[in-house]
């Protein structure tokens, strides 16, 4: 009888310490997930990035390009004196008639090139044909000058100082007619005039003093 109930006694201590072990875990476990649920709360939320987006701003080669220095006529009216624009259209050729808007102020291929390949200004007067003549102003840069000036020394134009700048001129005979060129360069801008049969007197110094004045009173 004394083994049975000392055997009993030490089972019901064993479940009373089993039952104390457990609630101790329950309360500890509790306690962990509470401080786990709090941390949580305070995390703020992350901030939802705006959809809206940001107005267009203009990539580098969308910069607005600076006013070249020095003149830079836009229109064939801004070229001539007055003389000699009633002079011209007093001829009764047309300006820039579609026949020859292909034209530039050079027939050497390459001078012709340079001017087609860049932005330039072009007045012809006259239609197709063998009569008229066409100016381009164009702005270039002192390398491509270089070339340029190269490439009219190879095929004999006559260049010299004149006006404030440097003109260069040929002329010769073709086909029972006669057709020439006459350029200008001054302060990186280009007046090229090529002609057939019709090369008025003042023509290319005309156009000088409108775009350069005073330059006949400081030649």
């Amino acid at each position: 009888m004394t083994d049975q109930g000392g055997g009993r006694t030490t089972a019901r201590r064993w479940f009373i310490v089993a039952t104390i072990v457990i609630a101790v875990l329950v309360v500890a476990s509790g306690a962990l997930v509470s401080s786990l649920v709090s941390a949580n709360s305070g995390t703020e939320a992350p901030v939802a990035q705006s959809s809206t987006p940001e107005p267009d701003r203009p990539l580098p080669q969308n910069q607005p390009q600076p006013a070249p220095a020095g003149p830079n006529p836009t229109s064939c009216d801004e070229i001539y004196s007055a003389e000699m624009y009633d002079y011209l259209t007093g001829t009764g050729m047309p300006l820039n008639d579609p026949s020859v808007a292909d034209n530039v102020g050079s027939k050497d291929e390459e001078l012709a090139a340079v001017i087609a390949g860049t932005n330039h200004l072009n007045c012809s007067w006259g239609y197709a044909g063998d009569y008229g003549l066409t100016t381009s102003i164009t702005r270039i840069d002192a390398g491509t000058q270089d070339s340029v000036r190269a490439r009219m020394d190879a095929q004999g134009y006559d260049c010299h100082d004149e006006l404030g700048g440097t003109r260069c001129i040929i002329s010769f005979a073709d086909g029972g007619g006669h057709v020439g060129e006459s350029h200008f360069f001054r302060e990186g801008l280009w007046v090229a005039t090529s002609w057939v049969n019709f090369a008025p007197n003042g023509y290319t110094p005309d156009i000088v003093e409108t775009i350069w004045p005073g330059s006949e009173d400081a030649a």
